[in-house]
């Protein structure tokens, strides 16, 4: 059926205020499992041998603390962070450790869980073997966890032949079930690559009319509450499980702190002083439940931009959307097919920040690894329509900040940047294009994990019909699984059936290849 104009116009309006998508194409992705083997459930382990003095004492505990389960990220060539969160009410003595696939043990030591970062703890097991998996545990009062299973990067100078890489954004607890990570941890992948979103901040809603579970009454403002929040959705056992088999690159978008807020400007313009404490705490809570290195924030800020290499395959360079941007234009208007307003290309106008930019063309010119992996959370392709632009929450609505980065990518990516991003709910391919519509690189999004899409199927067309496009799917929550080679990256898009309904069928949407020094995607399946 051919689309009139103003039904095009109406369903790209539409698309991007949402979205999320579903084929019904039942294939399975067309490469094979990692060699790692799957992640177990967990058993009592003897006491390892403690490397240092306990620095609080520990009773036996009445219950099992380890009700958050493990997870690990951050992974180097010769070390990973590990995290667990306690259910205790008093400082407590964790003993941690390391092993080999044949059980013997490599690292161990003790760490205190401590009510200042809310009984998370974050080791950082240094002097382990470059690629090459291990389990970890934690002990505690007589408990011990369930094993988790993690790996170390490739050394720097070493050239990988496969990395399965999977890809997720968007969790929203109450509008569907996770379902998609046990199907993300049968592909036994070696990274998981998170783009934001991990929590939603808004008060719960009743169950029922597209809610299967409800967040607590109160929106998330406060740190306690911002607690509250991580504790719901990590104890999922689905959410559980995909920690624990492999380790996690994790950076934010908005709804860690709140809806499109834009450096110290709040949805609801909130006074600067209560944004910036209310940001704090959110940054805070953030990192007392990421596995990440970073150093406990300080204030309102905290650096989260960083470089992990596999080896001279791929390095990934992860973004901070939020933190640093120009409020969004003309209001932060959506489905106008009006003329962009002055704002818009206002001098200093950035979306990552003066210091961002320099280090992020710093590390472009300086890689030489065959893949450049930008962790990215709002759409980079241009999706205007007649220059109209329709989300100015995306790149689309910081044009100069976008010129800059795409010049950087024509100068110094070498036509191997390929750009993961999340946000916007719905599984998509995009061309990313200088000015004279040369392509730079290649823009791979992938869909929510639970969180709703608002845009009509029958909009799929419109989507499909913007001239940087290639594909895009609007009817399914799911993820991506990357395989990535010195020859080829294949991403294949895994949807989920029916969200709402838990065991639903995962299966394949599409599959594109990409070849080094060529960007865009050929569709192969």
């Amino acid at each position: 059926m051919r689309l009139s104009r103003r039904s095009f116009l109406a369903g790209v309006a539409a698309l991007v205020a949402a979205g999320c998508s579903r084929d019904d194409d039942p294939a399975a992705p067309t490469f094979t499992p990692s060699t790692a083997p799957p992640p177990t459930t967990g058993t009592t382990a003897t006491a390892p041998t403690t490397t240092a003095a306990p620095t609080t004492t520990t009773a036996p505990l009445a219950a099992d603390p380890f009700r958050w389960g493990v997870a690990s990220g951050d992974p180097l060539p010769d070390a990973v962070v590990l995290w667990t969160r306690l259910d205790v009410d008093a400082d407590t003595t964790v003993t941690w450790q390391v092993s080999a696939d044949d059980g013997a043990e490599v690292a161990t030591g003790q760490v205190t869980a401590t009510g200042d970062d809310a009984f998370c703890v974050h080791v950082d097991a240094t002097g382990l073997a470059p690629d090459t998996w291990y389990t970890y545990q934690f002990s505690a009062g007589g408990f011990t966890s369930v094993e988790g299973r993690t790996r170390t990067m490739p050394a720097d100078d070493a050239m990988v032949e496969r990395l399965v890489v999977a890809s997720g954004s968007c969790q929203h607890w109450e509008t569907g079930w996770y379902t998609a990570y046990d199907d993300l941890v049968a592909r036994r992948v070696d990274l998981v690559l998170w783009l934001g979103d991990y929590i939603y901040e808004g008060a719960g809603q009743p169950v029922g009319e597209g809610r299967v579970r409800a967040h607590p009454p109160e929106e998330a403002a406060t740190l306690a509450t911002y607690r509250e929040r991580y504790a719901q959705y990590r104890s999922d056992p689905a959410l559980q499980r995909a920690h624990a088999a492999a380790p996690w690159l994790v950076v934010w978008d908005d709804h860690e702190v709140d809806n499109n807020y834009a450096g110290l400007v709040s949805q609801d313009g909130d006074p600067t002083d209560v944004f910036a404490t209310r940001r704090a705490d959110a940054y805070r809570a953030w990192w007392e439940h990421m596995p990440v290195r970073l150093p406990r924030p300080v204030g309102d800020e905290l650096t989260i931009r960083r470089e992990v290499r596999a080896g001279r395959l791929a390095t990934f360079l992860l973004l901070d959307g939020r933190q640093y941007r120009s409020d969004q234009a003309c209001g932060d208007r959506t489905l106008s097919l009006d003329p962009p307003c002055p704002e818009v290309t206002a001098p200093g106008r950035t979306m990552l920040g003066d210091d961002q930019e320099a280090w992020l063309e710093e590390r472009l010119a300086a890689d030489e690894a065959v893949w450049t992996v930008l962790g990215n959370q709002v759409v980079l392709t241009d999706a205007r329509v007649g220059g109209a632009i329709l989300n100015h929450d995306q790149w689309d609505g910081y044009p100069e900040a976008r010129r800059r980065l795409v010049g950087a990518l024509a100068e110094h990516g070498r036509g191997s940047v390929v750009v993961v991003t999340g946000d916007i709910h719905l599984a998509g391919v995009g061309n990313v294009a200088d000015d004279a519509g040369a392509l730079v690189a290649t823009e791979l999004i992938t869909t929510s994990i639970s969180s709703d899409g608002n845009v009509p199927e029958a909009f799929e067309p419109a989507l499909q019909a913007l001239p940087n496009i290639v594909w895009g799917e609007l009817r399914h929550r799911g993820y991506s699984l990357h395989e990535i080679t010195p020859d080829a990256w294949t991403a294949t898009y895994r949807i989920v059936d029916d969200v709402k309904r838990e065991g639903s069928p995962v299966t394949t949407a599409a599959t594109f290849t990409i070849e080094p020094g060529r960007p865009g995607a050929r569709q192969t399946s």
